[in-house]
Order: structure tokens, then C-alpha cells, then sequence
């Protein structure tokens, strides 16, 4: 496999995400400048400091402690301290040191409720400046957070819709993360061209209920499978709302698709999603191809095979933006932001066995290097807050690299920043996912 870093047409199959796409994730072009004071300080903001929230995870409630297996992620809040302890010792956040906030997240006990708690406990009792979110899916809490005037920076791996960061704008950020419709855009553009979908192929698509998941269904899928000549489109809801609703509605979308002669199916909906299908179709003997990227958890899906056995994944395709996520193991560190990420924890003691066992880490790495990339444009003397964030932001274009996955580049109205990504199939033989050998760039627009 040749290393991921080296974009180029000998070497790897690259995806450019569309451009045109990520701006869609501000709802056009101008910004939000005009909502907000920027003369005010905002929350958290001294002469000297900067508040700043993170919201860790215990590990003993993370994906493997379900009895999965999954990557360890190490101890979160020695890495949080680590990158916390190498900004204020060099040079800070435009000359303010961070002040950090920790809090633990129990995803055992996740619920409305509790993550409605932690944005009161943030921006009441705290009163962080920004948070770095991890675990958090309800939008009702990152509307508390907006209301607070937090920004938000989000390191877990939610596919989230252009429309919830318009909700949001300019509060909700993921710089390790594209938005879901130019995933879903570079996810068509690669399975049309791998010959995934062709227009005698039924289609399934799972679609979670919530989230803005049917826009993207409604925007990008539904309108490239029908110009792709797709007579055959079958649609099924997944309701994540309670564990309950999990199977149930994976069940019957199972029941549904084999009913309807569906053979290729797509999945709009948290990671998981897959493996309850997979789960319930396999014993079956229902198999129909996959498509599969790095937000339906490429390596999760490889490592348990319990839940997606591998003649489910045989075939399986997709787009892959985020090699520790991927599974992707070849070339760690690579050279750039990674490697520096990788260095800071380094010089703390701190190390990581596969990048696998990183990409947490190198996600809060993103964030906290967002932090010091905006504020420090905006300067010791400038006045710190989101709508000046927001306008730092979008002068960094490609200057500042993500960690975590293959390249960013910041534009005026983009919140999402992730645009390229590689071809991604599953390997029956190695048990794993990989990224493809072959290449061909993927249009822009």
C-alpha cells in the first residue's frame, strides 16, 4: 500500500471534496458577521487567558466497552493537558494561555438530558470561551452552547448536514471533519466510477431519522442516482433514539430492501448503523454490496466481525478522509501536522501504538491548532471572539493541516473544513479496509 500522504495521480486514488460544497455549509458566501458584535469580548476572555472547555471520554464507556473491539485511545486527559502545556509554552493563544476545563463523558449514561447539563455546567459555571466537543449528537445542546456565544469545536466523528451548520454558524466548527453532502458527493462520484451503481441496480438507502440526514438525502443522493438512471430507489428510516428503535427499525429495513430485490445499499446515519444491518441481513444470507466511508466506521466494521461478517462487507466501497478511523496504519506519523501532533504528545510521554490508537488525540490536536491559528491572527491586542474567529478562519485556506485526516482548506463561510479524501475497499482477505492503489482526481464542483 503506498503511504497516504502523497496525494498525487502515481500513487493514490484522491477525492477533492467539492469546494462549491463546503461553502453550501454557511448557506452562501457572506458569512455571519452582520449577527454579531465584534467589538465585544467574548465569554472566558481575559487580558491573559482564555477559558477553555474539553469534553473527554471515559474509556471504560467508549465503543469497547460494549465487549467490541476498537482502538485504545489512551488516557484523554493526559493528551488534553499535553497539548494545553506546549501552547501556553509557546506563545499561547495570541499571547493569552489557555485555561482548561475538563469534564468526563459517560457515553453509558448519554442522554439529552446530560448533554444539555454539560453546556449548562460549561457556559453558566465555567463560562468556557470555546469547548471542544466529544460524544455530543443532540443538536439541542449545541443550540445551548450557540445561545451562550461558545464556540464549538467538535473532534467526534458525527456526520453532520450543511444545514446544522447553518443553524449553528459561525458557533459549530470540525476542523477534522467534512460536512455530510460533499461526503455524500464524493461518496456517489467514487461509486459511479467504480461501478458500484449502475442503472439496473436497485438501491437501497438507509436514512436516520433527525439530524439533517434527509437533506442530504433529498440534495445530493435521491438527484444523482435518478441522473445516473436509477429507476429502482428504496428508502428505510433509522431511528437512533433509543436502543430499542435500533433494531427494529435496521430489521425492518432489512426486510424492506430484500423485499424490494435491493443489491446495493447506502447509509445516511451514525457509523453504527452498518453493523445493526449487517447484523440482522447476514444470518439471512441477505448480502447485497455495501457502501462504506469513514463515517460508517471503516475499521469498527473490520475489527468485529461478529456484527459485520465478512461476506456482508465483501465488496464494500466507499470514500475515506480519515485514516485512523479508516484504518489506515501505513506511513504513522506522516509528515506534517500529523507529525507535529504526534511530537507534542511525544515530548509529554505520551505514545501511541498504531494511528488508530491516535485519532482522538490527533482530533483534539486539530482543535486546540484551530485555536491558535485564529486567535493568534487576531492578535494580542485584538478583540477575541467568534465572529473574529470566524474572519481569521477564513483567510487560512490551506496553511493550516489537519492531523486527523487528509487535508483542509479554511475558505470565507466554511465551517467544515476536511475536502479530500481517498478511495476506500474492503480487503475480504486481510479482514480490513484500504485505500486503493488506482487514481483519478474527482472534480471540484
Amino acid at each position: 500500500m503506498p503511504p497516504i500522504g502523497k496525494l498525487t495521480r502515481s500513487t493514490s486514488l484522491v477525492v477533492i471534496l467539492s469546494a462549491l460544497a463546503l461553502t453550501l455549509s454557511a448557506c452562501g458566501t457572506a458569512g455571519s458577521q452582520a449577527d454579531g458584535n465584534k467589538s465585544e469580548v467574548g465569554p472566558g476572555v481575559t487580558d491573559t487567558t482564555i477559558k477553555v472547555g474539553f469534553i473527554t471520554r471515559k474509556a471504560s464507556t467508549a465503543a469497547g466497552g460494549g465487549g467490541f473491539k476498537t482502538p485504545a485511545q489512551g488516557d484523554v486527559n493526559a493528551q488534553v493537558n499535553a497539548l494545553v502545556e506546549y501552547i501556553n509554552k509557546n506563545g499561547g493563544l495570541g499571547g493569552r494561555k489557555i485555561t482548561s476545563v475538563l469534564k468526563e463523558y459517560d457515553s453509558s449514561q448519554a442522554s439529552v438530558q446530560k448533554e444539555n447539563d454539560y453546556c449548562t455546567a460549561f457556559t453558566q459555571d465555567e463560562k468556557v470561551f470555546a469547548v471542544v466537543l466529544l460524544g455530543q449528537r443532540e443538536l439541542s445542546s449545541k443550540t445551548c452552547y450557540k445561545d451562550a456565544k461558545t464556540l464549538m469545536l467538535d473532534a467526534g466523528a458525527v456526520a453532520q448536514s450543511t444545514t446544522v451548520y447553518d443553524s449553528l454558524k459561525p458557533f459549530y466548527w470540525t476542523p477534522s471533519f467534512p460536512a455530510l453532502e460533499p461526503y455524500s458527493r464524493a461518496m456517489m462520484k467514487a461509486l459511479k466510477d467504480e461501478g458500484f451503481i449502475k442503472a439496473s441496480n436497485k438501491v437501497g438507502v438507509v436514512i436516520e431519522t433527525g439530524g439533517g440526514y434527509q437533506s442530504a438525502y433529498d440534495t445530493v443522493i435521491k438527484p444523482t442516482l435518478e441522473a445516473d438512471g436509477v429507476k429502482s430507489i428504496t428508502t428505510a428510516a433509522f431511528d437512533a433514539s433509543s436502543s430499542s428503535t435500533l433494531g427494529t427499525t435496521a430489521g425492518a429495513a432489512v426486510n424492506n430492501f430484500k423485499a424490494a430485490g435491493v443489491d446495493r445499499v447506502i447509509f445516511l446515519a451514525r457509523g453504527d448503523a452498518v453493523g445493526f444491518f449487517t447484523s440482522i441481513g447476514a444470518p439471512q444470507l441477505y448480502k447485497p454490496r455495501l457502501a462504506i466511508g469513514t463515517y460508517e466506521a471503516p475499521q469498527f466494521a473490520g475489527d468485529n466481525p461478529a456484527y459485520y461478517p465478512a461476506e456482508a462487507l465483501e465488496g464494500a466501497v466507499g470514500v475515506g478522509f480519515l485514516p485512523g478511523i479508516d484504518g489506515i496504519k501505513s506511513d504513522f506519523p506522516r509528515a506534517g501536522a500529523e507529525k507535529k501532533c504526534f511530537d507534542i504528545y511525544k515530548g509529554a510521554g505520551i505514545s501511541f501504538e498504531t494511528r488508530s490508537n491516535a485519532r482522538t488525540a490527533m482530533s483534539f490536536c486539530d482543535a486546540v491548532m484551530f485555536l491558535k491559528a485564529t486567535i493568534g491572527k487576531i492578535g494580542k491586542d485584538g478583540v477575541v471572539n467568534v465572529y473574529n474567529i470566524e474572519d481569521a478562519a477564513g483567510g487560512l485556506g490551506k496553511t493550516l493541516q489537519s492531523a486527523a485526516s487528509l487535508q483542509a482548506d479554511y475558505q470565507p463561510g466554511v465551517y467544515a473544513p476536511i475536502n479530500a479524501g481517498r478511495l476506500l475497499k474492503y480487503n475480504k482477505a486481510d479482514g480490513a479496509f484500504e485505500y486503493a492503489s488506482s487514481l483519478e482526481l474527482f472534480p471540484t464542483s
